[in-house]
């Protein structure tokens, strides 16, 4: 693990930083990448604090010209690309009727197209590096569509089906592909889930709520043992296979997990 060049996109906050600073303990050199510069080279300075290397690059994952100037930089850096981790995501759904005009393309170009397209930008250097690892980070309503997030899932569905397809289309090249599941996280990504990660006593209930340490830690050990798709928590593999085989009982399930986000 030690040395390892890992790129993190949406590194500022939740899920991103947490695992940047994770993956600083081990000693790695991380690009973080993310739009808010000051939040961004916050966490670059604890990484560095831990005894990792940190490169912080602003960058828009839906502008095409960022994502390249995101790969130069590391390449000029540090020569090589060993880990991709597409972590950058928006959420906070509303129902489909109620989006405002030209939102839906963004949230679908922020979840699904910037993925598919970091990922095209770094291929080249991992394959004639002959290794490499390619994370996706998705969510469990990438394998069970919820209520009130349509668009949101349809993104994720997306993540899902490209990272099983690139993993087939990659076999035998050495670089790995992996989708990353994880339920529900004190996160920014819907106001809910940051009430839980601000500490706000009166933040509504979430099931399975997950500390975004314990998410890191379980990157950190796919990064480690690469497979094809991770399902966080565990437990929670359960529900993946009901909502394949019964969906007429998820029907029924579903309004607990409605609109609550990744």
């Amino acid at each position: 693990m030690e040395n390892k060049v890992v790129i993190i996109t949406g590194a500022s906050s939740g899920i991103g930083a947490a695992t940047a600073l994770r993956l600083a303990r081990e000693g790695m050199k991380l690009t973080l990448a993310a739009r808010r510069v000051e939040r961004l080279e916050q966490v670059a300075s604890q990484v560095e604090a831990l005894g990792g290397e940190a490169l912080a690059v602003e960058v828009d994952v839906c502008q095409r010209e960022d994502i390249e100037r995101m790969l130069q930089a590391t390449l000029e850096r540090w020569g090589r690309i060993d880990v991709l981790i597409n972590n950058a995501g928006v959420g906070n759904e509303v129902a489909l009727i109620e989006f405002a005009p030209g939102e839906i393309r963004r949230r679908i170009h922020t979840n699904l197209i910037a993925v598919i397209e970091c990922t095209q930008a770094v291929l080249p250097a991992m394959l004639s590096q002959k290794a490499g690892h390619i994370i996706n980070v998705a969510s469990i309503a990438g394998l069970i569509a919820t209520p009130g997030s349509a668009v949101y899932c349809a993104g994720k569905f997306g993540v899902v089906g490209f990272s099983d397809a690139l993993y087939r289309d990659l076999l035998g090249t050495g670089v790995h592909v992996s989708a990353f599941c994880p339920g529900f996280t004190p996160t920014e990504i819907s106001p809910i889930l940051q009430a839980h990660a601000e500490g706000k006593p009166d933040a509504p209930y979430v099931p399975g709520l997950m500390p975004v340490e314990y998410v890191a830690d379980q990157l950190a050990r796919l990064i480690r043992h690469p497979r094809r798709r991770v399902v966080v928590p565990k437990s929670w593999s359960v529900l993946v296979f009901l909502a394949f085989l019964f969906p007429r009982l998820v029907d029924w399930l579903s309004p607990v997990f409605k609109a609550k986000g990744k």
